[in-house]
């Protein structure tokens, strides 16, 4: 039982990473479980035996995708102080993590637009999604609870107004600045994220006439 065990999480571990590399290049929404099966060299009969559905291996991606992505911000976080420099340099590796993995975006705004149907998720996958899901949350609110204390983001601040209106934002910022897709102009990647983070920032931090009052 325990060969077996081992030899099926492989083969789906193979499947997850061979449904990656199919994201990176196709439309998320057109992808198939025919693609899928193809692009593992698998029947599509054979697919089923190890997955239920197609959101439950974009399920599987987007998870490790928030974890390898948030150990990244951690690092990165942990050699920076104060709250305003930790808000944006998460949002920097955010932004190259994207750019790195194309498929971790393209599966965030996916489930934003379409949201999860956690009836179709087997539990235990679904449990480890809001797993993380919290612990990405919580970190953030943490950054920003920190920032409205060290003095370098506005007081009163509503927090989870604050990054949840952050977070849709942004992710729409990356896709616009990385995308390939007809635009009325055409910016720089780091130039247009850049920009926007500039304007977020002077819309949080703290002003003079606050700091003294």
């Amino acid at each position: 039982m325990i060969r077996k065990d081992a030899e099926r999480e492989a083969r789906q571990r193979f499947i997850v990473e061979a449904t990656r590399r199919l994201l990176a290049k196709r439309d998320l929404v057109e992808v198939t479980m025919d693609d899928i099966a193809a692009a593992a060299e698998y029947s599509r009969r054979t697919l089923y035996r190890y997955f239920e559905c197609r959101d439950e291996i974009y399920l599987l991606i987007l998870i490790d995708d928030l974890r390898r992505r948030w150990a990244e911000q951690q690092t990165a976080l942990a050699k920076t102080p104060g709250g305003l420099a930790k808000i944006l340099i998460w949002a920097e590796v955010l932004f190259e993590f994207s750019r790195r993995n194309p498929e971790a975006l393209k599966l965030q705004m996916y489930w934003d637009y379409r949201g999860i149907d956690s009836y179709k998720m087997p539990k235990g996958i679904f449990a480890e999604f809001e797993g993380i899901n919290t612990e990405l949350a919580d970190g953030l609110r943490e950054i920003f609870s920190l920032g409205v204390e060290d003095g370098s983001l506005r007081p009163g601040l509503d927090i989870d107004m604050c990054i949840s209106q952050f977070l849709y934002t942004f992710r729409v910022v990356i896709h616009r600045a990385l995308s390939p897709g007809y635009t009325f102009a055409t910016f720089a990647p780091d130039d247009y994220v850049k920009h926007y983070l500039e304007l977020f920032r002077e819309a949080i931090r703290t002003r003079k006439e606050e700091a003294h009052a």
